[in-house]
């Protein structure tokens, strides 16, 4: 089964990025209840792994901390890419990321060798379909945007189903952050 651990933001705060999303347009939107943060991407793995992560991913004891998105970048290969809303490298989400990203190594799941770049993917695009000049331009215009934080108070583990008409996400489990000053 494809899957990732993510924070999802298919809440409230979603309308925000979705008027962000209307500003940029460019590309595919990624539909409101696929918005998420991925903080590990898993690829397939079978369904008794998963289930192993779970036990894992529920002892992660992270505190609930504030999400703040501003500006905006092309983040994928040089094929299939993608316009991100940059997230700022928050000590939290830093130490909730490599928590999981341990969690995943420890049962033997290799995960990518990248830099983690925290970002929240509004749309999807392939180089050649899209004018340069289009591209440059909702560039511009999201290099100022500036989203008001959002609270994260949990994590998710996500299926991802690929469609023709593009990835479908499924949370499988949800793990709630910590109330500061509450263990």
């Amino acid at each position: 089964m494809r899957a990732f651990v993510g924070i999802p933001l298919d809440g409230p705060e979603a309308e925000a990025l979705l008027d962000v999303q209307g500003r940029i347009a460019v590309g595919r939107e990624v539909p409101a209840n696929n918005l998420h943060l991925t903080l590990a991407f898993l690829d397939d793995q079978p369904v008794e792994m998963l289930e192993t992560l779970h036990e894992e991913l529920e002892l992660i004891r992270q505190s609930q901390f504030e999400l703040h998105l501003k500006g905006m970048d092309i983040f994928g290969a040089p094929r299939s890419r993608s316009f991100g809303l940059l997230a700022a490298p928050d000590p939290t989400l830093m130490a909730l990321q490599a928590d999981v990203a341990q969690a995943a190594r420890r049962l033997g799941i290799g995960l990518e060798k990248r830099r983690f770049r925290p970002h929240v993917t509004l749309s999807r695009f392939r180089d050649g379909r899209q004018p340069p000049e289009r591209v440059q331009a909702a560039l511009s215009r999201g290099a100022s945007l500036q989203i008001d934080p959002i609270l994260v108070s949990e994590i998710a583990l996500y299926r991802s189903s690929l469609t023709s008409e593009g990835a479908v996400y499924e949370i499988l489990s949800s793990y709630p952050l910590l109330v500061q000053g509450l263990s």
